[in-house]
């Protein structure tokens, strides 16, 4: 494979070393052609060099025909290798974009059925999201056990572990403070 590349890497080069001579070609052409109709203008210019300077010209044109000709016919191969390549990436990103796809789909799948199996995906059992604060008033509503250390909680520390101080107020930013100071750090855990 390493080799194939090689070759047209080297071949790509070839072609384009080509269409530079080309260019160079042309240009010179061109000066050609200005030079003998600046020449033809001159009156005192014979017809004699006004003829040499246009069969200059005109055997350069004959070289850029051999050119073009040339270059016609090595650049289909160039382009057939550039077809297949596109073709062949073409066919490598379907593949895997069906793949995710099949995949993405067996995830939904998964997920909307409850996985495979009693336990959830691999045999494990399934991730509960933690208890949010209807959660925990209604395990309390159903305990009552007359705590209402979990009422005063604020939205941002639903996930904050009750604690013993229940005198402290568990107000918005006060919940990490608290327990900061109890445990000399954060290593307090969550529902």
């Amino acid at each position: 494979m390493e080799s194939y590349k090689e070759l047209f890497d080297s071949y790509f080069i070839e072609v384009n070393n080509l269409t530079d001579l080309l260019t160079k070609y042309v240009n010179s052409y061109r000066l050609l052609i200005g030079g003998a109709g600046e020449l033809n203008g001159i009156a005192l210019a014979r017809k004699k060099e006004v003829r040499d300077a246009i069969k200059r010209a005109n055997q350069l044109g004959d070289i850029i025909d051999v050119l073009l000709n040339v270059i016609q016919s090595v650049e289909c191969c160039y382009l057939d290798y550039i077809r297949i390549k596109a073709d062949v990436i073409a066919l490598k990103t379907a593949q895997k974009s069906i793949i995710l796809t099949e995949i993405d789909n067996e995830l939904l799948f998964q997920n909307s059925s409850g996985g495979p199996g009693q336990n959830g995906p691999g045999g494990r059992q399934p991730i509960h999201p933690p208890n949010t604060r209807k959660k925990r008033k209604k395990k309390k509503d159903e305990k009552d056990d007359g705590n209402d250390h979990d009422e005063d909680r604020d939205v941002e520390n639903d996930d904050c572990e009750p604690c013993e101080d229940n005198d402290r107020d568990h107000e918005e930013g006060y919940c990490e403070e608290h327990h900061e100071d109890e445990d000399g750090g954060k290593d307090f855990e969550h529902d």
